[in-house]
């Protein structure tokens, strides 16, 4: 009888136990063997070969031909690659070098139809002229490659036909200048307003153009016009939007180091050296310096501006 228990035990031990030892195997064991089986397996995996962009062949080619001096060409080339690659993850790149090729072509005369010509007659300026002919001074100044504003009479210049507008992207920071809606160059925004609550886009346009010397507005032909900081105005009813450069950081002026701090030869004091702070962004939309002033040189007065 005694042993007819022990053996009763033993064998309610051997399934009860062997049933735990069974689904723990099923449920722990066995699927982490699994798993590193199939880490194992990718591992040894021969990596997979990336797709290559079916783009860039002729990407690298158009990037040769500009080392031809063929600007006309360049530009024609990049227009149809960008249409024909839309998805392509050089796409950026290639509008920028469409913008650099469209810019270098501007202001060219060669089989140029956005360029008549002009002969300076007595008491013609700059502004009488570009008043004349729906432009703005200093887009003829920059066409004409004039280093002042003084004219002679029978001087020949090239007044630029251009029907400019300005399409700004706050998600993507972008401002892309168009001549009659055709791409011409787009530029990197440094920062930009939130966007209003209500969808939709905003047809406006440029309100002004503002150049400023300290805090004195200085006019075109003045002799602080270059170095004066540009801004253009936007009408944004009820209220009005800048497009600004990138304010000039600030540099602490260089002070004399404690005398324990040591010295840098005998008899002279060390000094720190000045370390420039960056200057907080303006409100509004804001470019490089370099941008800026290209697009002020461009544009006009109830240039058509177009908010994303």
């Amino acid at each position: 009888m005694k042993t007819f228990k022990t053996l009763t035990l033993l064998i309610l031990g051997l399934v009860i136990f062997g049933s735990a030892g069974y689904f723990g195997y099923v449920l722990f064991i066995k699927p982490a063997r699994a798993e590193r089986k199939e880490r194992a397996a990718a591992a040894s995996a021969p990596a997979a070969t990336p797709t290559p962009d079916p783009a860039i062949p002729e990407f690298q080619r158009l990037k040769q031909l500009q080392a031809s001096g063929n600007t006309p060409a360049v530009r024609d080339g990049w227009t149809t690659w960008i249409t024909a690659n839309s998805k392509s993850p050089l796409l950026s790149e290639g509008r920028r070098q469409l913008g650099a090729a469209n810019m270098a072509l501007l202001f060219q005369p060669a089989d140029n139809p956005s360029l008549i010509t002009y002969t300076v007659v007595k008491g013609d300026s700059l502004a009488r002229i570009a008043s004349k002919q729906h432009s703005n001074a200093e887009l003829i100044q920059k066409a004409n490659q004039l280093a002042g504003i003084n004219l002679q009479i029978g001087q020949q210049l090239v007044i630029p036909q251009l029907k400019l507008s300005l399409e700004l992207d706050r998600s993507a920071r972008t401002l892309t200048l168009l001549n009659n809606g055709a791409y011409l160059k787009e530029y990197s925004l440094l920062s930009a307003p939130p966007a209003p609550s209500s969808p939709g886009n905003i047809s406006t346009r440029v309100l002004d153009k503002s150049a400023v010397s300290g805090s004195k507005r200085v006019a075109f032909g003045d002799k602080a016009y270059d170095s004066s900081e540009k801004s253009i105005l936007v009408a944004l009813a009820p209220a009005i939007v800048s497009l600004q450069e990138q304010p000039t950081p600030a540099v602490t002026q260089p002070t004399a180091l404690p005398a324990d701090r040591g010295e840098t030869h005998a008899g002279a004091q060390a000094v720190a050296t000045p370390t420039p702070t960056p200057a907080a962004m303006p409100g509004g939309y804001v470019l490089s310096v370099g941008d800026m002033r290209e697009i002020f040189a461009l544009v006009s007065r109830n240039t058509p501006v177009i908010i994303h």
